[in-house]
């Protein structure tokens, strides 16, 4: 590995001494051995387990066996102590100017001192005297050991962090000894009520239906689902909220931060009395932020000794004008609309501008930044070398705390996640780190003889995106850069160099395995793309000679490889909150064996007549032979969508034939996020002339579209099967009824609900 010295990161010099074949020599401190860790007689539980942490990653050198003895039993003069000794007081350690996570090294005569804040300084001032040893922590399974017999002390040093509260929301990031290591936080040790908590404190299922007017009037109508947030001016929805909240916090009066926020949609109150707050406070009736601070620093002042949280959130995103925040209320402004193939202030001038005029307001500003791609997280998405001036924007700007959104929801998985996890870890901690070092240095000991490869990959991929103008969205797919950075030149590349990978290590299981699931995110990639594309090298089709399209041989072998992949590596889902690999799979599957079927069914390629006009796809998409797949709603490619519109057609089967059943599968997105409905129901009616039809055959919906849903239900579709009982027709007239808006449990309720309609198949 690369000297420890030339790593910014820490400001602090290493000598690393090899000792290769040496088995006998004695491990050594500054040239000395005999080295003892000392802790304090009355030694309290973070000192003595960041003393045995010590004992434990030395013991891993060789000869590197250091006792752990009591200040009152020591009587040598080469010692590590730890903690509140008595010898570090002597040597006029400032405990109380090391804030809470701070640490301070101090070295006297032959003795060194690791002293501590007051909570976990101490431990993280052992874990970085490790990491100055050159000791790395790459993922909670992981432990890189240098191999060496020597070491010396770093320099004398205080360390204050500058970010207070760290929090990095991948898998590996919660696990104890990667969390403590890592210097993180989290919000659960420190918060009573997390984001989005408006509705907990003024549920509508308590009050929506007697008080409507408690939530927000948006386009008219009082919004008492999920889909509205709460009406600031009514001064009873401010003396329910401010009870119930007290009666929360007596269950957790040890809790300092209380979220008072709105929920996850776009439906604020806009009556008179909100938009007079608005005007009052911001200078736009519609500037939500100033009734959302005012309503919030009314509850501040009832709870002077907590900290009162808000979201600055989409549509309160832009700071209010001409009121000031309460001491006590807290901000946490949010990136989610910014794109991530540039650091922020490049692609998102607008938070930036919001970043700074908030901050001008408040004194406590917390950022949760996003850094995947919510909708695909196993998609690639190369935006390493954005974190860092992201990061730096936020602390240069007087953020003190951040919550880094991550994948946790995948459980293990998502691009790059073990390198993403731990370059932000690094970066929390120290915003000046070297984020290139830091990559290059774990890639090369994390991935062994592989990591030439994935780092030239990691590059290239990087390159390419910029190079391509494409814009990087959290909430974006594959399918996006399918022209640009996923174009089919540079997709052969990132395979060659992920092969060359897997090839330089298919000797060492554990090296493959972290190479294996590197390129699971190239695998998503190709499969996404491939179903998008007809006629194309990379297209999932060919072409029989019928003129049937028909799945090539190893994309069906790449699907059950990807999930294979998924599942092996501990992968438990695709989306942020659905898709787990078996369904993946089992959407697939549905489209092989439905294309395998075409041989008996009549309708394909045979005319469909519109009555209403499809949204999305052409009509004729209905009997193509192309089958839809549910993850691709985002780009409704092969789905024949129907926006706040019935569906309704007549197919033409050429000639009288016997029918013996009809299907049609429609999606069901009916999730908080998505405004994708099944019908209501659908009818099937025959005809030999075109002018008789028969009584229609109706197949009812599986799902009441007024009955809410957890939205982590999982996006599927549902086949409407009729059997026809072989009935002569030549015609068939088909009516799907849609819901036409999304009902008022649903988080866009009142906007348009769309329907999505696959194949039309007669038998």
């Amino acid at each position: 590995m690369k000297p420890f010295s030339s790593i910014s990161y820490f400001s602090l010099i290493v000598i690393l001494v090899l000792a290769f074949g040496c088995k006998n020599q004695k491990f050594t401190i500054n040239g000395e051995d005999g080295y003892q860790i000392v802790i304090p007689a009355q030694a309290d539980s973070l000192t003595l387990k960041a003393a045995n942490e010590l004992q434990f990653y030395l013991a891993k050198l060789p000869g590197a066996n250091l006792p752990v003895v009591s200040e009152n039993e020591y009587k040598g003069d080469k010692g590590i102590y730890i903690g509140h000794t008595h010898y570090a007081k002597a040597q006029n350690i400032q405990f109380d100017q090391l804030e809470t996570d701070g640490y301070a090294y101090k070295q006297h005569q032959q003795n060194f001192i690791i002293a501590g804040g007051s909570e976990k300084g101490i431990l993280y001032g052992v874990y970085d005297f490790l990491e100055s040893a050159g000791f790395r922590k790459y993922t909670y399974e992981y432990t890189y050991v240098p191999e060496i017999n020597a070491i010396t002390f770093p320099k004398d040093t205080v360390v204050i962090p500058q970010i207070k509260f760290r929090e990095v929301y991948f898998n590996d990031a919660y696990h104890t000894d990667f969390f403590d290591w890592h210097k993180l936080g989290h919000h659960a040790d420190n918060w009573g009520l997390f984001v989005h908590t408006f509705n907990t404190l003024v549920p509508h299922q308590k009050y929506g239906e007697e008080h409507p007017e408690y939530y927000s009037l948006w386009e008219g109508q009082r919004q008492t689902g999920d889909g509205g947030q709460l009406c600031l001016s009514n001064p009873e929805v401010f003396e329910i909220l401010v009870s119930n909240l007290r009666e929360e916090m007596a269950k957790k009066p040890h809790m300092k931060y209380w979220s008072v926020s709105q929920g996850d949609n776009e439906n604020p109150c806009c009556c008179e009395d909100c938009k007079k707050l608005n005007e009052k406070y911001g200078g736009d009736p519609f500037r939500h932020s100033s009734s959302i601070i005012y309503f919030v620093n009314k509850v501040a002042r009832e709870f002077p000794d907590k900290t009162i949280s808000t979201l600055a959130y989409r549509h309160s995103r832009e700071a209010p004008e001409n009121i000031e925040l309460e001491p006590n209320v807290n901000i946490m402004l949010c990136s989610i609309e910014s794109t991530r193939e540039k650091p922020i202030s490049e692609t998102d001038p607008e938070f930036a501008k919001a970043l700074e005029d908030w901050g001008k307001l408040a004194k406590s500003i917390i950022v949760w930044d996003y850094t995947v791609q919510f909708h695909n997280l196993i998609s690639p998405f190369p935006n390493l070398h954005t974190l860092k001036p992201n990061v730096k924007l936020f602390t240069d700007n007087n953020v003190t705390e951040m919550f880094e959104q991550g994948d946790r929801n995948t459980v293990k998985g998502g691009n790059m996640v073990e390198l993403k996890t731990y370059l932000l870890a690094k970066l929390l901690w120290n915003p000046d780190a070297d984020d290139e070092a830091i990559i290059q240095e774990f890639v090369q000991n994390y991935y062994g003889k592989a990591g030439t490869y994935i780092q030239q990959y990691i590059d290239t991929m990087r390159e390419a995106l910029l190079a391509s103008g494409q814009e990087l969205e959290i909430f974006g797919s594959p399918i996006d850069a399918r022209d640009t950075y996923l174009k089919a030149e540079m997709m052969e590349k990132y395979k060659s160099l992920l092969n060359q990978a897997e090839e330089a290590v298919s000797d060492d299981p554990e090296l493959l395995f972290r190479v294996q699931r590197a390129k699971l995110p190239i695998m998503f990639a190709e499969l996404e793309i491939a179903g998008t594309e007809m006629d194309t090298p990379r297209s999932m089709y060919t072409k029989a000679a019928d003129g049937r399209y028909v799945v090539k041989p190893e994309f069906k072998k790449l699907v059950h490889e990807f999930v294979e992949g998924c599942n092996a590596q501990g992968i438990a889902r695709l989306n942020e909150r659905t898709t787990p690999p078996d369904l993946y799979l089992k959407a697939f599957t549905r489209i092989f064996d439905k294309i395998d079927e075409l041989d008996s069914v009549i309708s394909f390629r045979k005319k469909v007549i519109p009555v209403t006009t499809p949204d999305s796809e052409p009509i004729e998409a209905l009997t193509d032979g192309v089958f839809a797949s549910f993850e691709t709603y985002q780009h409704p490619i092969d789905w024949v969508g129907f926006k706040q519109k019935h569906m309704e057609f007549i197919l033409d089967l050429g000639e009288i034939r016997p029918v013996n059943s009809v299907n049609i599968d429609f999606l069901n997105g009916r999730t908080l996020w998505t405004s994708i409905f099944l019908p209501e129901y659908v009818s099937y009616a025959t005809s030999v002339d075109g002018e008789n039809y028969s009584d229609p055959v109706k197949v009812s919906s599986p799902v009441d579209p007024n009955k809410a849903e957890s939205y982590t239900e999982e996006y599927c579709t549902y086949p409407f099967y009729a059997d026809m009982n072989a009935r002569k027709a030549r015609y068939i007239k088909v009516y799907a009824k849609n819901i036409m808006e999304c009902p008022s449990w649903h988080m866009n309720t009142g906007t348009p609900a769309w329907l999505y309609a696959d194949e039309i198949t007669v038998k």
